[in-house]
């Protein structure tokens, strides 16, 4: 039996991306069914608006919700546990 990457345990309740990173919840990325997947199973998906705009994709994205670096600021600052790669 193959085992999905989407299907690791733990999972995060949410996953941000911002700077070069919101290039991967956009129209033609590598892992975009895999992020959809992960959506479908509960998991928040937040882009980062200001570096959609920067790199002129916002009309593009195909996986999250838009949102600003305030709310992942405060999301990433009240969490007990963050992963960073």
């Amino acid at each position: 039996m193959k085992v999905k990457r989407t299907d690791a345990s733990p999972r995060p309740d949410t996953m941000i991306f911002f700077n070069t990173g919101v290039k991967l919840t956009v129209e033609g990325s590598d892992v975009l069914d895999d992020l959809q997947s992960l959506e479908k199973k509960e998991i928040e998906i937040l882009v980062c608006g200001t570096c959609l705009d920067y790199f002129k994709l916002k009309d593009k994205i195909a996986v999250g919700h838009i949102s600003n670096m305030y709310t992942i600021t405060e999301i990433m600052l009240s969490a007990s546990r963050l992963v960073t790669v």
